[in-house]
């Protein structure tokens, strides 16, 4: 696979008379499928050699190498100011290396023990809240946040009192940027104190110590685009190369299903069921299990990214990064940055730049339409339909219908 990537035959000779020689052929082979660039791959198959030629010189062999001994090339290499892609070199080699066998894994030091108290909670977050992994780990991040508040005081959960309570939370909402945030700080304090207390790590009755952040319910109008500028950005889309196709299947699916960027994220090619034209989500932010109809232009575009766009990578996703690492996305951002490139090419002044602005955009849609808020509330997989409720404040059709008639004759 070497000769992939070089041309004179003495070049490929020198890297495979190195230390690294044998395993070589094999990592090119893998920079290949991970969809590397021609040039990157000949820096990190040299900057491979070199290392090789480096282990020799400290006497170590290949079977040895760990991360101990990369550092120490690392080091070397800075002493010249070069090679800024070394690290990541690196990083991919002795991975590879160990997933084939050929050096030892890692040597696994334990992460820090979490308190049996944090396990509690998470357990607590988990079985009686019904939280999803995302959500527990903000609160258990606010738990935390408070357990450090009072190890720094020099004081124990057991000995917390409510005035400790009021300046823990004060001095956490000093540092809150929104009315949203302030409100989230709040109820996962509170949370968290009433698990303390229930469990009698602290006393009863802290979690009322914790004042009530004023913000009030439908107190804002979603940030939402007009379907003219939905359906703008979607045809704004070149489908003639593989990334368009993906992004304009992606922004479909955004904007005709309403689904989170998770879901989307998320989303495995055995979820679509082709010859019933539906959608299974098997499990979303509600924990439950949904079932949505693909209109034909959504089946359409995925079979057309899936067919001729997707890059062959083995992972279970339908939407993957094209660049190199090609595989699965890893965060919301992979997601959201598509919405925000084309929303930035088409140039629309939209109110908000992540992907959930189509899903508000189509509840405001569907709302417009006259669709019963019940059905609205199903399609967006909201578990109450006062969750819903925010998208009837931009009926302007029902708005106008309820507005007085303005009164004639002058004032009386």
């Amino acid at each position: 696979m070497l000769d992939k990537y070089f041309i004179r035959p003495t070049r490929i000779r020198q890297l495979r008379r190195g230390q690294l020689g044998p395993y070589l052929d094999d990592f090119a082979t893998e920079l290949h499928r991970q969809g590397y660039a021609t040039s990157t791959a000949q820096s990190r198959l040299s900057l491979c050699a070199k290392f090789g030629i480096f282990a020799r010189s400290e006497g170590v062999d290949v079977a040895a190498f760990d991360d101990a001994l990369v550092k120490r090339f690392l080091d070397d290499l800075a002493i010249d100011g070069r090679f800024p892609e070394a690290e990541a070199a690196m990083t991919l080699l002795l991975a590879h290396l160990r997933a084939r066998g050929v050096v030892a894994p890692a040597s696994t030091t334990q992460p820090p023990v979490r308190e049996p108290i944090m396990d509690g909670y998470d357990a607590y977050l988990r079985d009686v809240k019904g939280l999803q992994p995302s959500t527990r780990e903000s609160y258990l991040r606010g738990a935390f946040r408070l357990v450090r508040w009072v190890d720094a005081k020099k004081r124990t959960l057991a000995k917390l009192s409510r005035a400790d309570v009021l300046t823990f939370v004060s001095t956490s909402l000093s540092d809150a940027h929104s009315a949203s945030w302030r409100k989230h700080v709040c109820s996962e304090t509170r949370c968290f104190l009433r698990f303390l207390g229930g469990e009698g790590h602290a006393a009863m009755g802290l979690e009322r110590a914790v004042p009530r952040s004023a913000r009030w319910r439908l107190d804002t109008v979603p940030r939402h685009l007009p379907w003219e500028q939905v359906r703008r950005l979607i045809d704004s889309v070149d489908t003639t190369h593989g990334l368009g196709l993906r992004d304009k299947a992606a922004l479909l699916v955004l904007a005709t299903l309403g689904l989170r960027n998770g879901d989307v994220r998320r989303m495995r090619l055995a979820d679509v069921r082709w010859r019933t034209g539906e959608l299974h989500l098997p499990q979303t932010k509600s924990a439950k299990a949904r079932v949505l109809p693909m209109p034909h232009e959504v089946g359409a575009a995925l079979a057309d990214y899936v067919l001729h766009g997707r890059p062959m990578v083995d992972v279970p996703e339908v939407f993957v990064r094209h660049r190199a690492p090609r595989g699965a996305f890893t965060s919301a951002g992979g997601i959201g940055a598509i919405v925000k490139e084309h929303l930035r090419r088409t140039g629309i002044a939209a109110p908000s730049r992540g992907a959930h602005l189509l899903r508000h955009s189509l509840a405001t849609r569907l709302v417009n339409a006259g669709v019963p808020i019940k059905t609205i509330a199903d399609v967006l997989g909201h578990q109450s339909i006062d969750t819903t409720a925010i998208y009837t404040k931009v009926d302007v059709t029902r708005l106008a219908l309820a507005a007085l008639p303005f009164p004639t004759g002058g004032a009386r």
